[in-house]
């Protein structure tokens, strides 16, 4: 089968034609070692996630990192934080059993009898875990709303706040549309 264009979703190797992720990349994996945390924000169609999940392939072979890649798509436009941590927990099993198959998940009920740590405990639980630094990659993220938004990130801070003393992702990116932080502050 000959590779075709493909403007449908993320483009798999071999099948569809693209440019290398790894040159493009460049500054992000940087940004990955030296553990920061960040937003990568592109229109429709640029790319991202099919080179968010080429990271993770990339360093999931290698031996520095373990990597995960979720959608939080199935999120969207959800406010309550009860409701959409419980999909975004279900998600990161999924992103585990794909991504790190073996690792230990943590149960979601006892997490989520609160919802404003269920997030971070969930992180922290899975980087402790984890048999290299922890990266995650968030896609997706800019479509949380409300108190939703405002608690996932405020419990990334708290974790990453908290990383020096106890486990949590070595870096984590939101991945998205817009820059969180001005959908945060736009309201919307």
């Amino acid at each position: 089968m000959l590779p075709s264009f493909n403007t449908a979703g993320p483009c798999v190797p071999g099948e569809h034609y693209m440019l290398s992720p790894a040159r493009r990349f460049a500054h992000v994996m940087r940004l990955i070692d030296e553990e920061k945390y960040f937003t990568l924000h592109a229109g429709r169609q640029t790319g991202k996630t099919t080179a968010a999940r080429w990271l993770v392939d990339h360093y999931n072979a290698g031996e520095r990192y373990c990597a995960l890649w979720v959608d939080v798509q199935a999120a969207r436009d959800t406010p309550e934080p009860d409701l959409a941590f419980r999909t975004i927990l279900n998600k990161l099993d999924t992103a585990i059993d794909l991504d790190l198959p073996g690792l230990a998940k943590p149960e979601h009920e006892a997490l989520l009898k609160d919802p404003a740590t269920a997030i971070q405990r969930y992180l922290k639980a899975v980087s402790a875990a984890a048999a290299r630094p922890l990266i995650v990659l968030v896609d997706e993220a800019d479509g949380l709303v409300g108190k939703a938004m405002v608690s996932f990130l405020t419990q990334l801070r708290d974790g990453y706040i908290a990383r020096s003393k106890a486990a949590f992702p070595r870096s984590l990116a939101l991945i998205g549309m817009r820059q969180v932080r001005d959908f945060v502050i736009s309201g919307e």
